[in-house]
């Protein structure tokens, strides 16, 4: 009885192991032969990302995340408003509801954020992770022109200018450092017209690939994001000399099915009290 009981269970943890690793569509760590990249192990190669504007230069550069954030990054190596712009993610181009969640650190003063459901110049949207100069989270629609490649956000009228969905004081204060010592985490959960954003230091994260729930209030939350169709999703900066990239993240709906991990913690001490 015991033996019958247990391996049904133990091809039900699998199934679910299965079912959330499925939703993950694309994984980038830049770690030297990481086993981890979704789809493949291109999503590792800096030569793989090209920028919309031809002024964005990203490269391969090192990375303080700690146990979770790793040593390897992208690194964006130019800087000026004129440079300014977005990155596609290779391959991930009909994303409609799900998770975008990047680990980054600032080399300087200025922005990075990350784009989704865009289709052209025109066609999408943009959330903006502040720093010193931009002291914001902030939401903003293309149609609305936030912003165009070549162009800093007061400068498309997208920071303070009116033309932003919204902006939510990020809370991180001020003065923060602008050495690549400190690296945050950025979660985007976009479902139809809603999006929620989670910004805050790596070291408050224990698990990267946790439920939201984990990660307390987000900082920002719109239920103006109307444009559903599918697009692409991508990385944005402006003027982000020196920043860097780590553990971009994609999945297919907005959450993960189950944590995996929790889930099979629970199974094995049911089992051992059962039995």
């Amino acid at each position: 009885m015991k033996t019958r009981l247990v391996f049904p269970i133990l091809i039900l943890s699998l199934l679910f192991s299965f079912h959330a690793a499925a939703n993950i569509v694309f994984y980038a760590d830049f770690e030297p032969g990481s086993k981890d990249a979704k789809p493949n192990a291109d999503v590792n190669n800096v030569k793989n990302y090209k920028p919309e504007n031809a002024g964005t230069i990203w490269a391969d550069g090192d990375f303080n995340g700690g146990k979770i954030g790793g040593k390897g990054a992208m690194a964006q190596t130019a800087e000026g408003c004129g440079i300014s712009g977005n990155t596609p993610l290779p391959g991930v181009d009909d994303f409609t509801d799900g998770i975008i969640q990047v680990v980054f650190s600032f080399g300087d003063d200025d922005s990075f954020g990350v784009q989704f459901r865009r289709k052209g110049d025109d066609k999408g949207y943009l959330v903006v992770f502040g720093y010193n100069e931009t002291s914001k989270v902030i939401l903003g629609d293309l149609a609305d022109g936030c912003c165009p490649s070549g162009q800093c956000l007061d400068q498309c009228g997208c920071e303070n200018g009116g033309k932003e969905i919204l902006g939510v004081d990020h809370g991180l204060g001020g003065g923060l450092t602008q050495d690549n010592s400190v690296p945050y985490f950025g979660r985007v959960e976009v479902k139809g017209n809603n999006v929620k954003v989670w910004y805050m230091e790596l070291a408050e994260v224990k698990d990267l690939f946790a439920d939201s729930s984990t990660l307390g209030n987000p900082v920002l939350e719109s239920d103006e994001a109307a444009y559903k169709s599918a697009g692409a999703v991508g990385v944005w900066h402006e003027s982000w000399g020196n920043g860097r990239i780590d553990s971009i993240l994609v999945t297919s709906a907005a959450g993960f099915d189950v944590d995996v991990k929790n889930k099979l913690t629970t199974m094995w001490g049911e089992i051992k009290t059962t039995y």
